[in-house]
């Protein structure tokens, strides 16, 4: 994705958009408000925001712990491919990929599986890109709210998510969801963000990094690690397993801080000179009137993101693959 596929939405209307998603997290007390409206929540964010994960960090918009012999996209890729080994896909397997972005991962666990996957997203802009990009044999993108989803029960032989089910508004209303439509004795494997248990709810810092985090990723509530296990089992799944994912040996939100190498062009993308290249050049493409009006505030949305997650690490209260292998029984 070049510079100008990044500002292309010049006829929308994108400080409106950016307006009513700064309204969901005025104060403190925005929580529910959010939760209310998430479906707006999430689409405008990500109609916002899809652009510039694709610009700087590929068509898999998730994190991966990494070893020192890999690159960045190495490390993602190895992230998914783990998932697939979990769940012990075969060729032919139904398998649901619940929030599915753009569809980076789905591509990557189908041609490595053979597996049948539909990947599913409440973007209406991710599904328009994500079949742009290309669609698998025997897979689909379909827009759709995993709070409802729109299948039979017992449709499907697998389902994993990346970083999504934080989004969700109840989370233990999505997992119900999921396990509905799981047939006895499938698998619900995934990484999710969630707080540590070493945050601390009366620890200022805390709870403002917790703030970041969710006005920068468009979160209704960021929940702990025994939450979610607790919202899983509530539904009627066996947890088999479930722990945050070792640190490898550089960390996560390295390209964040701009630790990598410039030698290659995402790798530069996603330095300080090159967010700081990005920020320049969207100002004065908005000031020119060549992008839409909003383009800036949508980069500051992400710089709110950024610092958010890497406080958050740094302060150990925060991961963003938490692992998770359910089961129904």
């Amino acid at each position: 994705m070049t510079e100008k596929q990044v500002i292309r939405r010049t006829n929308d209307n994108v400080k409106q958009e950016v307006s009513f998603y700064h309204s969901l997290f005025e104060d403190s007390t925005a929580t529910d408000k959010r939760k209310n409206e998430y479906k707006n929540l999430v689409t405008s964010y990500y109609s916002l925001v899809t652009d510039f994960y694709e610009y700087g960090w590929g068509q898999s918009f998730h994190f991966a712990n990494r070893f020192c012999d890999e690159t960045l996209a190495e490390s993602i890729q190895r992230h998914e491919s783990y998932l697939a080994l979990k769940m012990n896909l075969k060729a032919g397997d139904k398998v649901l990929d619940l929030g599915c972005g753009v569809g980076g991962p789905l591509r990557r666990i189908a041609h490595l599986t053979g597996a049948h996957i539909i990947g599913i997203t409440i973007s209406d802009y991710q599904i328009q890109r994500a079949k742009k990009i290309g669609v698998p044999a025997n897979c689909q993108f379909i827009q759709g709210d995993f709070m409802k989803l729109p299948f039979d029960d017992n449709s499907f032989d697998h389902v994993y998510t990346i970083e999504a089910v934080c989004h969700a508004p109840d989370k233990a209303k999505c997992f119900a969801e999921v396990i509905r439509v799981l047939k006895p004795g499938g698998s619900l494997v995934g990484y999710d963000w969630c707080l540590t248990d070493k945050y601390d709810s009366q620890n200022r810092d805390h709870v403002e990094t917790k703030r970041l985090i969710e006005e920068g990723d468009a979160l209704p509530d960021l929940i702990s690690t025994d939450q979610l296990v607790a919202d899983l089992k509530s539904v009627g799944f066996t947890v088999e397993e479930s722990r945050i994912i070792p640190e490898g040996d550089i960390s996560w939100y390295q390209p964040l801080k701009g630790g990598d190498s410039f030698l290659t062009l995402n790798n530069f993308r996603t330095s300080f000179l090159g967010r700081l290249l990005t920020h320049n050049t969207v100002w004065l493409l908005e000031k020119t009137r060549i992008a839409a009006q909003g383009s800036l505030a949508t980069l500051n949305i992400l710089e709110t993101a950024r610092d958010g997650v890497i406080r958050g690490d740094e302060s150990d209260i925060f991961t963003p693959y938490f692992f998770f292998l359910a089961r129904k029984s």
